[in-house]
């Protein structure tokens, strides 16, 4: 089935203003630039974009509905550790491939103002909660760091990797997350 042509110029649209906010950060993009990239006059953009905040928090938004569908399959799993490391493969599965977007949810994401930034940040609180549920399952019961901090440390790890990460000397994805789990979970030194 055909897209409408308002969705794809939407999209079109949107995609130009995570290519632009992801290239040069949303304060120095301008919605003329995203105009200019998406093909269309400014008044057309606002047609699809009414402001510069609708349209970052729009990217923001269907980042974490994405990392939410890539991660979606570690909610099944009862196994703790095979948990993990789904929702940790999910992740950099989707930084890997989808590393503009994931990038404007790291750098941008706090520019947001008013009510998006409240919806993003309780977005963010919930994708966080996830992972902590996560890494509260495999910790043992005495557990001598929270499972916040943990969890903090985790996502610290994962969202370096896309500064470092390179298939050819780091092998693939499935692979290095099963790496950066078994170093989560026991550590370099031991």
């Amino acid at each position: 089935m055909q897209q409408p042509a308002y969705d794809r110029r939407f999209e079109d649209a949107l995609d130009s203003a995570e290519a632009l906010f992801a290239e040069k950060g949303f304060h120095a993009a301008s919605m003329r630039d995203i105009a200019g990239a998406a093909g269309v006059s400014v008044a057309g953009l606002y047609y699809y974009l009414p402001s510069k905040q609708t349209a970052l928090y729009i990217v923001c938004n269907r980042t974490f509905d994405d990392l939410d569908a890539a991660t979606r399959e570690s909610k099944s799993i009862k196994e703790p550790k095979r948990a993990l490391y789904t929702f940790v493969r999910g992740h950099l599965r989707y930084m890997v491939d989808n590393h503009s977007a994931y990038r404007v949810l790291l750098r941008d994401m706090e520019a947001a103002e008013g009510e998006f930034r409240e919806k993003l940040r309780a977005r963010r609180r919930r994708y966080f909660s996830t992972a902590s549920g996560l890494v509260s399952r495999v910790q043992p019961k005495s557990g001598a760091v929270s499972a916040r901090i943990a969890a903090g440390a985790l996502f610290g790890m994962l969202n370096w990797a896309p500064m470092w990460y390179q298939s050819k000397l780091d092998g693939e994805v499935d692979d290095l997350a099963g790496k950066m789990v078994a170093l989560f979970l026991s550590g370099v030194a031991s």
